[in-house]
């Protein structure tokens, strides 16, 4: 028998069978391991054109995606309008809202694919428990087209009060745009936006009665349909339905000294009763405005200015002017039938606005703003109110309006604000107006001024 050097016998190791008689089943650590899939982690997304601070790739495409939003609290104050009783009006309101926009980016061989959409939900002190959540604004842009819900491409500085901000409009409008840009910083916009925000008025008083159709009325004829007529029994015309959009262009530029932007607008006039007036033909309104930016940190870091002016003829609600007062309010409209009925004559406006910033210290800052403007009625409006007459709260006459306002605003933290403003606004009447106390008239009291105080305290945390 064969030994080993050491007198022992090898030991064999024998295999296992198992209960059939077969091998011995593997066990797991002798089972093939499979690759686990690698996992497609949330990205950041890369700097402009198309990312950028907060945007992160949404998994599974090159779409980068921005969720931003803010929450605001408001608690507001103001004079009341004595046009409505006192007992009718709240001095103080209460007011909250939830808003969240997402902003997706994806790059492209014609430039950056985007899409917008920011929803506000609002809730005011209403003792019927009720509040609104609105598309704020929703667009797409793409190879210099922009179509969707975005703010006016008139628009080019729109305030830093909270209470009011006159003579400055930016409204969010349904629009159709194409922008071509060259050179450093510089953009040219053509666009053509729903006409229907620009409405200020056509001819148009409260307080009038619906006479039927098929009556007869001396100088104007007989009725073929409803009409409104006012206090003059003089036929009353509104605006009819929108059958061309307004057109708006701006030159813009901006730089790292600031932005500077030139506009122009035209708005259709179209009143809605041809069938008794058909001779009056419709009228084109239109704007011109312009505005500059200023960075100053010379002074401060964060310190700006702003000047934008505006003149408008038959459209002023691109000039913003200030209509309401607590003593009386003034009708305003965008043009009126001529005194012979054969024709509109057209209101012109403009306001001129400024505005300054300064930082105390990083986390507390303050504004200061101010604006002044004009509206003239035109010579030979039928509804304007005579020379040397005197006129009601809501009646239509030229006058001037100016408003200065302070605002205060504080950043604890990163994404916290606190803010609060008060604004005094005052109208100069062309004509003696007859004051108004809690909803009534007050006999035998006259003012060709009046003025109103507003203020504002919010607290807002933006994410």
């Amino acid at each position: 028998m064969t030994s080993s050097r050491c007198g022992f016998k090898p030991r064999v190791r024998r295999r296992r069978r198992g209960a059939g008689g077969g091998a011995e089943t593997p066990k797991t650590a002798d089972l093939p391991v499979r690759a686990a899939a690698p996992v497609d982690y949330v990205r950041t997304c890369p700097n402009a054109p198309i990312g950028g601070t907060g945007f992160f790739v949404v998994p599974g495409t090159e779409t980068c995606l921005q969720i931003s939003g803010y929450v605001r609290t408001e608690y507001r104050f103001a004079e009341y309008v004595d046009g409505d009783p006192d007992a009718e009006q709240d001095a103080i309101d209460f007011f909250a809202r939830g808003s969240i926009a997402f902003d997706a980016r994806t790059l492209t061989e014609f430039g950056t694919l985007r899409s917008f959409i920011r929803i506000n939900a609002d809730r005011a002190d209403d003792a019927a428990d009720e509040g609104r959540a609105v598309l704020d604004q929703g667009f797409i842009q793409f190879a210099g087209l922009t179509a969707g819900r975005i703010t006016s491409f008139f628009s080019f500085f729109g305030g830093n009060l909270l209470s009011v901000s006159e003579g400055l409009s930016d409204p969010s409008v349904e629009l159709l745009a194409y922008t071509a840009t060259f050179g450093p910083g510089f953009s040219a916009t053509i666009s053509v936006e729903d006409g229907k925000y620009r409405r200020t008025g056509l001819d148009e008083r409260d307080g009038g009665t619906t006479i039927p159709e098929d009556t007869d009325l001396p100088g104007i004829g007989t009725l073929t349909g409803d009409a409104t007529y006012g206090a003059t029994a003089a036929d009353r015309f509104v605006y009819g339905g929108q059958e061309l959009p307004d057109l708006v262009a701006n030159l813009n530029v901006a730089q790292a000294w600031g932005s500077a932007q030139v506009m122009g607008a035209l708005h259709q006039i179209r009143h809605d009763n041809s069938d008794n007036f058909v001779g009056v033909d419709d009228e084109l309104g239109w704007a011109i405005g312009a505005g500059i930016n200023v960075n100053l940190p010379m002074i401060a870091a964060g310190d700006a200015l702003w000047v934008q002016a505006v003149y408008a003829d038959g459209a002023i609600n691109y000039a913003d002017p200030v209509d309401t007062v607590a003593e009386f309010e003034v009708g305003t409209s965008d043009a009126y039938l001529n005194a012979a009925g054969t024709g509109l004559v057209t209101t012109e406006a403009w306001s001129i606005a400024a505005a300054f910033r300064h930082y105390w210290t990083p986390t507390v800052w303050s504004d200061l703003q101010g604006a002044y403007g004009e509206v003239d009625v035109p010579t030979g409006a039928r509804e304007a109110v005579a020379v040397g007459a005197t006129a009601e709260s809501e009646d239509f006459f030229g006058y001037s309006w100016w408003q200065v306002g302070t605002r205060l605003n504080w950043r604890p933290v990163a994404g916290l604000t606190f803010a609060a403003d008060v604004a005094y606004t005052q109208i100069d009447a062309d004509r003696r107006v007859q004051v108004q106390r809690d909803g009534a008239d007050v006999a035998g009291v006259f003012t060709d001024d009046g003025s109103r105080w507003a203020g504002r305290l919010r607290i807002q945390r933006d994410f």
